[in-house]
């Protein structure tokens, strides 16, 4: 089947919009700061947000540079910039809230370590989801992003989760070539990250699928094991979530874990 064409690829492409969800018209205590992962956008953190809105905590959600934007704005963005931001947004944060958590998805779980790692001091807790401490990618994971992108076949559930998480325009398929440089960024965030896990003191809470297609589960799950000490750590496996995808059964386990490790977190004293 033919694809869609360029054009109609980039007049379909709707950007993804940064967002604050306030629990009530009153001010938070505690904010809880959404991170996604690379080529990702915020729309998918508008149900956990909900989740953190009824623990009485206010939810932000960020767009990282190069993000919402065209292939050639992602491909000029990079790990520096995605950094700074991240710092910036948590300074901002900390400076209105006296407890932060920071949740990040695949990259945004790097990204969130990274910026605790740096400096730990006021952020209250950490939780990732599918972070990719090690990776590895599937038959199944390139049919869905191929799919995804090109539009090739009439979407599956894996590929209507991708084409809902990406937040840059298609470009030409040579234009990719220019993207190498942020992979390279991601695996350089991923050695960092596992070389300065030991020196994690915030809580932490590591949730992987089991059916990731992008990260390899049970390797970065014994990473967190190893290398994270058992007084912060928490885990949870995800039987049948893929990277993007979470059935029914598991999005309930998901939420009962987050809630109420969010819900532990903000009663610190």
């Amino acid at each position: 089947m033919k694809g869609k064409s360029l054009e109609e690829r980039m007049a379909a492409f709707v950007p993804q919009r940064p967002f604050v969800s306030r629990a009530s018209e009153g001010r938070s205590r505690t904010a809880v700061l959404f991170i996604h992962g690379i080529a990702e956008g915020p729309s998918q953190f508008l149900i956990p947000a909900a989740w953190v809105n009824a623990l009485g905590m206010d939810a932000i959600a960020l767009s990282l540079p190069g993000h919402g934007g065209t292939a050639h704005d992602f491909a000029c963005s990079g790990r520096r910039a995605w950094e700074a931001y991240v710092d910036r947004r948590v300074d901002a944060c900390r400076s209105e809230y006296e407890r932060l958590i920071l949740v990040g998805h695949s990259m945004g779980g790097l990204l969130s370590l990274l910026t605790c790692l740096r400096r730990p001091d006021g952020v209250a807790g950490i939780v990732t989801v599918g972070c990719p401490l090690h990776v590895w990618v599937s038959a199944r994971a390139v049919r869905s992003i191929l799919g995804a992108r090109y539009h090739l076949l009439p979407a599956d559930a894996g590929e209507e989760a991708v084409r809902n998480a990406v937040n840059v325009a298609p470009g030409p398929t040579l234009g990719y070539a220019g993207w190498l440089p942020r992979l390279g960024d991601l695996f350089s965030m991923m050695r960092a990250v596992r070389k300065d896990l030991p020196c994690l003191s915030v809580p932490l809470l590591a949730v992987q699928g089991k059916r990731d297609e992008l990260v390899w589960a049970r390797r970065s799950i014994g990473c967190f094991r190893r290398r994270v000490s058992s007084v912060c750590l928490q885990t949870l496996v995800l039987p049948d979530t893929t990277h993007f995808c979470y059935p029914a059964a598991d999005e309930a386990v998901l939420r009962e874990a987050f809630t109420n490790f969010c819900r532990a977190v903000a009663s610190r004293p």
